[in-house]
């Protein structure tokens, strides 16, 4: 049969290293190793992908130099020869798949956690790390590398390449993007340097060269090096202009460099009014810097560039990732996100599956997991993702069993959707007229059109595994015990919180605002969480005045760190009144009365007062049914399930369970 995409899945070449396909697996920092070693998580994690088709993968960002530039505590270490034989198992399990094995390696530069390394971090320069809702967090000012530093931390990334060969690896990635010591050189913000290693755009390219250099005098030409290059590096802190970028291209060119990996980077504390999360973001939004690139090296030399360029961003779209390839605006595609979120997306789409395929949301809480919180990544859509040993293996049951599940939010579909795949025969009640639950309304303030990817795809895996589903059907405690089923899952979802104060009865929920009622020119939103600000961002895009009150210090503070930086731009650029540490006492006909953090007594006009201040758990029925039904669940926000990711785990784990 015809390929629809004859560019995508047609076989490319790193130097030397030929490759399946033109797709490349991104390197994302998982955190999952043991002490810097490779365990089970990551052998499973890469050999899912590998047997899903991608053509090569990058395994994540692997440290040279530890403790000192390490990144998080689970960052995968390469800086010893301990660390070969378990990198010899990874290789061999990426090329078993099919797939060509490359490794990333870096230092994290100024970006180290004292926390993590257990002293100051090391730099270029003495210029601290600025906060980017982007890259990374704010840090400590670094202590200044000496120049034998530098050369001895060039040898560590070499002899880290050298490893990477020994174990069986076609070759590696050199990190420079991001707050990564590669970059931290690149910057004229970062690097304030006078010697050789800066001052011009030729000295602060000249660590990266010394490392491409020596890798190539130890590891030969067969072994494949790409570098992961920014090309430029904005914001008010950024220090790589698209002149630079374009030079520091073609110097890698002119190194032999066998690919660049594209990409771009932003320094800035606050996002703007037009800046957009990463569930907005548009599909391959980075080949144009390819482009870029292309042009500026033709402009350079009056000759095409000859080094292969690797394009992507959200690359999850098969069509869009084809007519970049066919019209030459890159050689591959790398894709990222959408590799953790369905580990096995290029073989759908070489099948004609494409309506199979999981998407990426673009919560970003798998990168907010781990640098905030110091976990592993987690994904709103796969719930295996670096959860225990990230085993995909689901087991036939043992008895196959009538099971009843109630509610078709994200948890409940998932526990249908497993519990159907084991061979379980499963009824599906939703009392609303479609599947979703919440994210039916999470998708509709602006930027989360991403969110609302979610709906088709538990539609069609509902579909794929047979799951019988009753919409429009809220079933009661007796219908349920009339069905004598073997197992019953409630995903029953929450029920509005009630603010018990004069004149509650007044307001409206944000889910009434969302679902199309009215709103005054004069609103109040009294919540200042996720559902509150992407309410008040709604209705500031529909021209009303808005003012959000919110009891607590920090607004949507159940938001990933960068969605919720750009949600908070956007509030400031629509000048929408933030009111934090503030009580509400009274609503009137007109108003919103409530007290300061210093409580003094204010008075705020208000036709419309939205309510956004939380929900509370619906478990109403699995206490109707739990001294009834002998196998019973309770999963997902009925269960105070919090974030999409847990709903999802929450669901995937009662499937197996049953």
């Amino acid at each position: 049969m015809k390929s629809d995409y004859p560019n995508l899945l047609s076989p490319a070449k790193i130097g030397k290293v030929e490759i399946r396909n033109k797709t490349v697996m991104a390197a994302m920092g998982m955190s999952q190793s043991t002490d810097g070693f490779v365990n089970t998580a990551v052998l499973n994690h890469y050999s899912e992908r590998a047997k899903g088709g991608v053509g090569a993968i990058v395994v994540e960002v692997t440290c040279v130099d530890a403790p000192l530039g390490l990144n998080t505590k689970g960052m995968l270490i390469i800086d010893d020869d301990k660390y070969i034989p378990g990198m010899t198992e990874l290789a061999e399990v990426i090329h078993k798949g099919g797939s060509k094995a490359f490794l990333q390696i870096s230092h994290t530069g100024r970006g180290a956690r004292r926390a993590i390394i257990g002293d100051r971090p090391v730099g270029p320069s003495e210029v601290a790390m600025p906060y980017s809702f982007m890259m990374g967090l704010a840090n400590e000012t670094p202590r200044a590398l000496t120049i034998p530093e530098i050369k001895e931390i060039e040898e560590k990334y070499a002899q880290a390449a050298l490893r990477a060969k020994k174990a069986g690896f076609d070759g590696v990635e050199i990190h420079s993007v991001g707050y990564y010591l590669g970059q931290q050189f690149l910057s004229k913000t970062a690097n304030i340097r006078t010697d050789e290693y800066g001052g011009s755009r030729k000295n602060r390219i000249r660590f990266l060269l010394n490392i491409v250099h020596r890798i190539r005098e130890l590891c030969g030409e067969d072994f494949a090096i790409i570098v992961k290059l920014p090309v430029v590096e904005q914001g008010p802190d950024g220090g790589i202009s698209i002149p630079d970028g374009i030079y520091y291209a073609k110097r890698l060119q002119d190194e032999g460099v066998d690919a660049i990996e594209v990409l771009a980077g932003k320094w800035s504390s606050e996002a703007g009014k037009h800046e957009k999360p990463e569930s907005a973001y548009a599909d391959c939004m980075a080949v144009a810097l390819c482009q870029v690139l292309k042009a500026g090296i033709f402009m350079m030399t009056g000759k095409k560039k000859t080094i292969p360029l690797i394009g992507g961003g959200r690359a999850q779209n098969p069509v869009v990732s084809e007519k970049a390839l066919a019209k030459g605006k890159c050689d591959m595609i790398f894709i990222g996100h959408g590799l953790l979120a369905q580990p096995d997306l290029v073989n759908l789409i070489a099948e004609g599956r494409e309506d199979e395929i999981r998407p990426c949301i673009g919560c970003g809480h798998c990168i907010d997991h781990q640098l905030q919180h110091g976990g592993r990544a987690i994904c709103s859509g796969n719930a295996v993702l670096a959860r225990g040993d990230n085993d995909y293996t689901i087991t036939p049951a043992e008895t196959k069993k009538n099971v009843v599940v109630i509610g078709a939010g994200v948890a409940g579909v998932e526990a249908a959707r497993i519990a159907a795949i084991r061979g379980h025969s499963v009824d599906l009640y939703e009392a609303s007229g479609e599947v979703g639950g919440q994210m039916n309304l999470a998708c509709i303030p602006p930027y989360k059109q991403h969110l609302g990817l979610m709906k088709p795809y538990l539609e069609r895996q509902i579909e794929l595994t047979g799951v019988r589903l009753h919409l429009n059907h809220k079933v009661t405690k007796e219908e349920i015990l009339a069905l004598n089923p073997d197992a019953v899952v409630c995903a029953t979802g929450v029920i509005p919180a009630k603010l018990k104060i004069e004149g509650a009865e007044r307001a409206v929920s944000a889910r009434d605002i969302l679902s199309g009622a009215e709103a005054g020119k004069n609103t109040v939103i009294i919540g200042g969480g996720s559902i509150g600000c992407e309410t008040a961002e709604y209705l500031a895009a529909k021209g009303k005045k808005v003012s959000v009150i919110e009891m607590q210090s920090t607004l949507a503070a159940n938001t990933g760190k960068t969605a919720q930086t750009v949600l908070l731009g956007h509030l400031k650029g629509s000048h929408v009144n933030l009111l934090t540490e503030c009580r509400v006492e009274k609503i009137t006909a007109d108003s919103v009365i409530y007290k300061d953090k210093n409580g003094k007594e204010n008075k705020i006009a208000a036709d419309t007062v939205v309510l956004a201040i939380g929900d509370r758990p619906d478990a109403s029925l699995y206490e109707s049914l739990k001294d009834e039904i002998r196998e019973i669940y309770n999963i997902g926000d009925s269960n105070a399930g919090g974030i999409i990711p847990n709903a999802v785990y929450e669901g995937y784990v009662t499937g197996n369970k049953i």
